[in-house]
């Protein structure tokens, strides 16, 4: 990755940041940590079963905590 890719990707994740709640952030978490593991899996252009069961977790631990945010939603009657 470039200097100026991996700038840009700081300040729009800095952005994305800045305005959300503390559900939002942990949501954002494991968002990014997921696209880091597929990143890393993909470099070889190949994913091996360890890789695979790793970006499961996070898929995992993702939907885990945006189950939970969307759960904890109110809706006012």
């Amino acid at each position: 990755m470039n200097p100026m890719s991996l700038i840009t990707l700081a300040i729009t994740f800095m952005q994305l940041n800045m305005g959300q709640t503390a559900d939002g952030k942990k949501i954002l978490k494991e968002a990014m940590d997921v696209v880091q593991h597929l990143g890393s899996a993909l470099k070889d252009k190949k994913i091996t079963n360890a890789e695979k069961k790793a970006i499961v977790k996070e898929l995992r631990e993702f939907t885990k905590v945006t189950i939970k945010v969307i759960d904890d939603i109110v809706i006012p009657e």
